[in-house]
């Protein structure tokens, strides 16, 4: 188990769920943010929710 590195909620990066708001922030953590595997799925999905409706680069 790791702490979130946004939240500090401890989580298993092994178990993430396949939503495709989290796929979106795996994405970003491996391309932007250089940060995969230490943020929790609820952050994930948050960036990536985020991401799709506000970035005019994952709008494309």
């Amino acid at each position: 188990m790791i702490h979130c590195r946004i939240c500090s909620t401890p989580f298993d990066p092994e178990t993430l769920p396949d939503d495709p708001d989290v796929q979106a922030g795996i994405v970003l953590a491996q391309e932007r943010f250089d940060d995969v595997g230490l943020i929790c799925g609820i952050c994930l999905a948050s960036r990536g929710r985020l991401a799709m409706m506000y970035d005019p680069e994952c709008r494309r």
